[in-house]
C-alpha cells in the first residue's frame, strides 16, 4: 500500500475524483467506491485535526468571535426545539382527526344498520387497512423509515453514518408513517419516531439554514454544518427535543440522550440540549392550549403548561 505524506493528507470527499491521480491508487479506489455506492457505510470523524488550517484559525480567535459563534449555536439549538414541537403537534392532530373520521364514519353505519354488526365492521376494518397501507407506502419509499430509528440514530451519535437516516425526506416519510400507523390500530406509537424526527431536524435545519444564507451572499458557513462534531451535537439535542415532545420531559430527554445515545458529551452542550428540549415540550404544549373542538376543552384535555383545574358554576354557587 502506498504511503502518503503529510501535506497529501485531504478530506477526499470534496476533491474531485480526476484530482486523485496525483496521490495514491488507494485513494482512487476509494473514492472510486464512493461514487460507485453512495449508500455505503461510513465512519465518523468527531476527533479534532490539528492540520494547518485549523490551527489558523484556531489563532484568529478572539473573545467577540467566540461569544458570536456560541450565540449562533444557542439560537439553532432553540430552533430545532420549536421546529421538533410544531412537528410532535401535527402529528398528534393528524393521529386525533384521522382517528376521528374513521370512528366518526363508523358510528354512523352502526345507526344506520342497527340490525347487523358485519356492515359496521367492515367499514372499521376498511378504514384500518387503508391507513395501514399508506403508512407501508411511505415506508416502501424511504425504507430508512421503518421502525422507531432509535438504533440508527444511535449509531449515528457514536460515529457510524448510515445513509439516508437523517435526510429530509426520511423526516417526511417517518412523520407521515407513524401518523398512519397509529391512527390505523397498529401496536405502535410515536415515542421512537420522534427521536428518530428530531434528530433529522437537527441534522436538517443548520445545513438547510446554511445553504439558504449561502445562497444569499453569505458565504461562511454559519452554523459549522460541515463539522461532524457540530453537526452531532445537533442532532443530539435533536433526539432529546424528540424524547421532551413525546413524553413531555426536558430532562429526560437530556437523559436519554446523555446515557443512552451519545458517546460523546461536553457540559456546554447539557445546558444547550436542556434548552433545546424546554422549547419542544414548551412549543408543543402552548400549542396544543389553543386547539379547541368539539370533544376537547382549554383546561380539560389540552390543559397546557398550566392547569388549575376546571371551574364550573351551578345556581349561583361555584363548584371546584
Amino acid at each position: 500500500m502506498a504511503s502518503l505524506r503529510n501535506d497529501e493528507w485531504r478530506d477526499y470527499d470534496d476533491v474531485d475524483e480526476n484530482s486523485f491521480t496525483e496521490i495514491s491508487p488507494l485513494l482512487v479506489s476509494q473514492k472510486r467506491e464512493q461514487l460507485s455506492s453512495p449508500s455505503i457505510i461510513e465512519s465518523l470523524d468527531y476527533d479534532r485535526c490539528p492540520n494547518e488550517p485549523y490551527m489558523a484559525f484556531i489563532s484568529t480567535k478572539t473573545k467577540s468571535l467566540v461569544r458570536w459563534l456560541n450565540l449562533k449555536d444557542w439560537i439553532m439549538f432553540g430552533v430545532i426545539g420549536i421546529t421538533t414541537g410544531v412537528v410532535a403537534f401535527a402529528i398528534d392532530m393528524g393521529v386525533k382527526y384521522l382517528s376521528e373520521a374513521k370512528f366518526h364514519t363508523t358510528f354512523s353505519f352502526v345507526s344506520e344498520y342497527s340490525d347487523t354488526i358485519m356492515v359496521p365492521m367492515m367499514i372499521y376494518v376498511a378504514f384500518s387497512l387503508l391507513y395501514c397501507l399508506i403508512a407501508a407506502a411511505a415506508v416502501a419509499v424511504t425504507p430508512e423509515a421503518a421502525g422507531s430509528g432509535i438504533p440508527e440514530i444511535k449509531c449515528y451519535l457514536n460515529g457510524i453514518r448510515l445513509p439516508k437516516v437523517v435526510r429530509i425526506k426520511t423526516l417526511a416519510c417517518k412523520a407521515f408513517g407513524v401518523l398512519f400507523s397509529v391512527a390505523g390500530g397498529l401496536p405502535c406509537g410515536k415515542e421512537g419516531p420522534m427521536i428518530h424526527s428530531g434528530a433529522a431536524l437537527g441534522a436538517g435545519i443548520p445545513e438547510g439554514l446554511s445553504r439558504l444564507l449561502k445562497k444569499m451572499g453569505y458565504t461562511d458557513s454559519f452554523f459549522g454544518v460541515h463539522d461532524d462534531r457540530v453537526k452531532r451535537d445537533f442532532i443530539s439535542a435533536g433526539a432529546a427535543a424528540g424524547v421532551s415532545a413525546a413524553f413531555g420531559a426536558p430532562l429526560g430527554g437530556v437523559l436519554f440522550s446523555l446515557e443512552e445515545g451519545s458517546s460523546f458529551w461536553n457540559q456546554a452542550l447539557t445546558w444547550k440540549t436542556l434548552f433545546c428540549s424546554m422549547c419542544s415540550a414548551f412549543v408543543l404544549q402552548i400549542l396544543k392550549s389553543t386547539v379547541v373542538t368539539n370533544s376537547a376543552k382549554i383546561g380539560s384535555k389540552y390543559s397546557g403548561l398550566i392547569n388549575f383545574g376546571e371551574f364550573k358554576v351551578q345556581n349561583g354557587n361555584p363548584k371546584y
